[in-house]
């Protein structure tokens, strides 16, 4: 990268920095971009600068299918960019509002622009639900998960409670892979009147093919009304059964749609703020007005909300296997059809939509397979996207970046024929920031369930791989998607990330959740085997995808760094080199620095003073404060403070003690050394990691083993090295299935807030028609659950 670049892009990374300073004393008031304001609500509207011409406005916080394919690691800051070359990528990823929006639901800290923007929402949060005078939890989503033990991963077993469920009609089967979409006015208050959740029905011509429901917290909203309330119910004219997506100001969506002639269209929908009148229920939907054509849609002119536009996948195919993938910065939308296309749209919200054809699009990746959902990675600028015959194909996206360069639509790669039966039937799931893919198979070349892992420069081959379970090949035993863990996204390896994966396989056999290592960026070839989940006799007791959700944790930690067989007289010995990690970032010692996060070893004098001086230069690393050095020049040029913890040091001692600089996820940090005895953390706690996931015919506790049962779960993770095959569920739901049908479709998490009470939740929906509970004689189902005390 030349000198000149670097310069330019600083510039407008400083510009940036200036505009999210300024949105933080911006406050949402009367309507944005078409949402009205809560006066729950104390969400700022933040300009997120992608470069000199454009800037990224937020007013909300999505979570649709996409936010759980596209992920980011730790990118490192930008010192690690810049020594490691890899900073054009490292400005990708933390422009990426992807990215933004996955650590403000984390409450976790950000690099690079939206650092201040994300801490000052992580401090207002804190605030907020310090001030609703609620006792402080042991995690943010006490509402949801009310637990004696956040730790544990045995005992007591508490239910999961549905909260709410609506019947979305006995109409077409909702899709495996499908996700209801939320947006949420901020991470840190919930809306009753703001907030809201998208369902796909299935649709026909009597009822709606798509719904949005608001005022959805059982406690807090009542006084607005029934909980939840229709927001808007539309018939589109078509059957809605993919997953939706949300545009980031929330007053758009674009659905996957099928004519009764089997032909695939985009639909965009511009619909008014919530509780508007006159927008229709499930039996009795509104039909949106149609844009006359594709520029009166986005100027809306004559096209005024409730407004749709739909645009038929170029040659007229079906689409009944890929959900479309909405990228926020290039404004364009990607997706595949069923006779096995890869389809773009470029404008879709920001101008005038329209469908790319030419320059290679639509792009042919195998005409005798169906396409699965498509997911972009803005890092190496290609589309990662299966097929129903298990080949996993990198697209050149027609940007630029470090693997997929030609402006022309392509085939990058192709790997080996991945899956043997079903093919691969989700959406892959890719790290940016460790520039991985994983794909998920129900049936490799041996027989078995498997997870591949490729980089994301492959070119062929299927990289590595692990084994979960025998499959199946006649039983649409497809594998879906797997989660990482906390551990996986905070690791402090911003090139190359240590965490796990869990998977849930349903091979010719019991459903069985899977933990997978990842060290170093590096997947392991064995998985660990968890607890048996489901009647393996009965119809095989399919898994949906798994989500993974991290509470953060309330209250102040401290933490004792203490020098025990330090440096003495005679040389540095053994210390150089070892290291020591404080909430994510790790301290090297060395007796000449040469890079910043190093800690100048004291060696010259009598062991206790070796030790004291040692600690009072590390005190001063930790801090940044060059003042603060026993050794002259201990703090390297552009050492940066700790951004999680602050240093506190009295002269003489052999140790110094951190404490967290704020609660919740600045406030939880964790530290080691290669030395136990070292380093001792107490106070506070550290938030609590779950994952949720439904399985059908459900052996566990508090599931009902049947043909006609499926059974949501969740499982805390907080402590990986608790993961056994005798783990249980902490809590289990019901739900209602049939033969050869997945429970529920993927399962989305809610704000990590209590205020207003009750206002923690999942959202899901149910994927059979024909089911009998809980929506009377309709199977196809929308429910909010949370997890409470009995």
């Amino acid at each position: 990268m030349s000198s000149k670049s670097r310069s330019s892009t600083r510039l407008w990374i400083g510009l940036a920095i200036f505009t999210i300073v300024a949105g933080l004393t911006v406050f949402m008031s009367g309507q944005q971009r078409g949402r009205m304001a809560d006066p729950q609500s104390s969400m700022h509207v933040p300009i997120l600068s992608r470069g000199p011409q454009s800037a990224i406005e937020f007013p909300g916080i999505v979570d649709d299918w996409t936010n759980h394919h596209l992920v980011f690691s730790n990118p490192g800051t930008e010192e690690d960019a810049i020594r490691d070359g890899r900073y054009e990528a490292w400005l990708r990823i933390v422009n990426d509002p992807r990215y933004i929006m996955q650590q403000l639901r984390r409450r976790s800290p950000a690099q690079g622009p939206a650092a201040e923007y994300v801490a000052g929402m992580n401090e207002l949060a804190l605030g907020q639900e310090i001030g609703t005078g609620q006792e402080l939890r042991v995690g943010e989503l006490r509402d949801l998960l009310q637990l004696n033990s956040v730790l544990a991963t045995k005992g007591k077993k508490q239910p999961i409670d549905r909260d709410w469920y609506e019947s979305l009609g006995a109409t077409t089967s909702q899709s495996y892979i499908s996700y209801p979409a939320k947006w949420s006015f901020s991470t840190s208050s919930a809306s009753c009147s703001g907030d809201y959740v998208v369902y796909p029905t299935g649709g026909s011509s009597t009822q709606a093919s798509i719904i949005a429901y608001y005022n959805l917290y059982n406690t807090g909203c009542t006084t607005y009304g029934a909980v939840p309330e229709v927001d808007w119910a539309y018939n589109t004219g078509g059957t809605v059964t993919l997953a939706p997506v949300l545009y980031y100001g929330g007053a758009q969506l674009a659905v996957i749609q099928s004519s009764s002639s089997n032909v695939a269209s985009l639909v965009l929908v511009r619909y008014p703020s919530p509780g508007t009148t006159g927008q229709g229920g499930l039996a009795s939907p509104t039909t949106p007005n149609a844009a006359i054509s594709a520029s009166a849609y986005y100027s809306g002119s004559g096209c005024a909300a409730p407004c749709m536009f739909s645009i038929a996948l170029n040659g007229n195919p079906n689409d009944l296997t890929s959900s479309p993938y909405y990228d926020w910065g290039t404004d364009s939308l990607y997706v595949g059809d069923s006779a096995g296309n890869l389809h773009k749209f470029n404008p879709v919200f920001a101008g005038v939509p329209a469908e790319v054809v030419g320059s290679g699009w639509p792009l042919t990746l195998n005409s005798s397979n169906s396409v699965s959902s498509p997911v972009y990675d803005a890092t190496s600028a290609c589309v990662f996207v299966g097929d129903t015959g298990g080949y996993l194909y990198s697209v050149n996206s027609g940007n630029s970046g470090s693997v997929c360069t030609s402006t022309t639509a392509s085939k990058n790669s192709t790997s080996s024929r991945l899956d043997h039966a079903y093919g691969i039937r989700d959406g892959p799931l890719v790290d940016s920031s460790a520039e991985m893919v994983y794909a998920f198979v129900g049936y490799d070349s041996s027989g078995n369930g498997g997870v591949f892992q490729l980089p994301a420069s492959f070119s062929s081959g299927s990289g590595t791989e692990v084994t979960v379970g025998t499959g199946d090949s006649g039983n649409k035993a497809y594998q879906l998607a797997g989660a990482f863990d906390n551990a996986y996204y905070t690791s402090s390896n911003s090139t190359s990330p240590s965490g796990n994966l869990y998977a849930c396989g349903y091979p010719y056999g019991p459903s069985t959740l899977y933990q997978i290592p990842i060290t170093n960026n590096s997947m392991s070839t064995t998985a660990n085997t968890g607890p048996e989940l489901s009647n393996g006799n009965l119809y095989y007791g399919y898994c949906s995808a798994v989500t993974e959700f991290f509470n953060t944790s309330v209250g102040t930690a401290t933490g004792t760094v203490t020098m025990e067989s330090g440096p003495s007289s005679s040389g540095s010995g053994s210390w150089v080199g070892k290291q020591v990690t404080i909430a994510g970032t790790t301290y090297t010692f060395e007796s000449t620095l040469s890079a910043v996060n190093q800690v100048l070893l004291y060696t010259s004098s009598t062991t206790a003073n070796n030790e004291a001086r040692t600690a009072q230069n590390f005190y001063a690393v930790v801090n940044g404060a060059s003042g603060d050095c026993y050794s002259s020049g201990c703090v390297r040029s552009g050492q940066a403070a700790n951004t999680k913890v602050t240093a506190s040091y009295t002269s003489g001692n052999t140790y110094f003690t951190v404490t967290s600089k704020t609660a919740g996820s600045n406030g939880g940090f964790t530290m080691t050394s290669w030395n136990s005895s070292d380093v001792n953390a107490n106070g506070g706690n550290f938030g609590t990691d779950y994952i949720f996931l439904s399985v059908f015919a459900g052996t566990e506790s508090g599931c009902t083993d049947s043909s006609t049962m499926g059974c949501v779960m969740s499982f805390n993770l907080t402590t990986p090295s608790n993961f056994s095959s005798s783990m249980t569920p902490l809590g289990t739901l019901n739900t209602a299935a049939v033969e050869n049908s997945f429970a529920t479709g993927g399962i989305i998490t809610d704000n990590a807030t209590t205020s207003p009470a009750g206002s923690s939740q999942i959202y899901f929906q149910l994927t059979d028609a024909s089911g009998t509970t809980p929506c009377s004689s309709a199977g196809n189902c929308a429910v909010q659950a949370s997890q409470a005390g009995p």
